[in-house]
């Protein structure tokens, strides 16, 4: 079937006309508000060994005078007279880029490389320090939670995991990096100023047993890349 010249010239009118109106239509978008901005990531290791990025320590109430700052290995365990508790602080400085006191953090995650696990299914508990300290001088008798057992209370943690070999435990791999210590509200308070980062320290959720049972960590002094404690911050910079 035949279109007339004068419906054809009809047709085409109308579908440029059309175009016309959306190329119109996107013209007056503000296309500066609807701008996409992409996500940041800045991953801290703590390697190598003298790395000043990260520093690490474990307290042990068996050793309450002596500083195992440089040790290989970091513990948390519970015990009667034999618990161990992780320190760890991460500088945020060092992100490059800064990350800027106006980004919002969207997940940070800290993680430890596993190599000793419990064969009860454990809760591991993650406070943020609120005390400085170093690596050098934490002692168990020093440290700034003070020395009672299963203080600060549980319930004041910034966030838990579970780690052992049974069925169903949050962490069951030996050899592996932890999952689940997600610190993504504390890592935005360092970030945005309101609160001062000391890091965070790692305790069994209820010390004191009656034997003892340890959870083993590399530690930075280790010095090998693929078992370094990370913090892995992600954030938005939004101008």
């Amino acid at each position: 079937m035949s279109i007339s010249s004068g419906r054809l010239a009809l047709v085409v009118a109308v579908v440029i006309g059309a175009l016309a109106a959306q190329v119109g239509l996107i013209a007056g978008l503000n296309l500066a508000s609807q701008g996409l901005t992409p996500y940041r990531t800045c991953v801290l290791t703590a390697t190598p060994a003298a790395t000043t990025s990260v520093i690490d320590a474990s307290v042990r109430q068996g050793s309450a005078t002596s500083n195992f700052g440089t040790a290989t290995t970091n513990n948390v365990a519970t015990g009667s007279a034999q618990n161990r508790r992780l320190y760890i602080r991460f500088d945020l400085s060092l992100c490059t880029p800064a990350i800027p006191a106006t980004a919002t953090v969207r997940l940070a995650t800290l993680r430890m490389y596993a190599t000793g696990l419990p064969a009860s299914c454990r809760t591991v508990d993650a406070f943020s320090v609120t005390a400085n300290w170093t690596e050098a001088g934490i002692t168990w008798n020093n440290q700034p939670f003070g020395t009672a057992i299963n203080n600060p209370a549980s319930g004041s943690a910034s966030n838990s995991f579970t780690i052992g070999t049974p069925a169903g435990c949050q962490n069951l791999t030996n050899n592996a990096y932890i999952v689940g210590a997600i610190m993504t509200a504390d890592v935005a308070a360092f970030v945005a100023g309101t609160a001062t980062n000391f890091g965070w320290m790692l305790r069994d959720d209820v010390e004191g047993s009656t034997s003892t049972i340890t959870s083993t960590f590399s530690a930075k002094n280790l010095g090998t890349a693929s078992q370094a404690p990370q913090l892995v911050v992600t954030y938005v910079n939004v101008p």
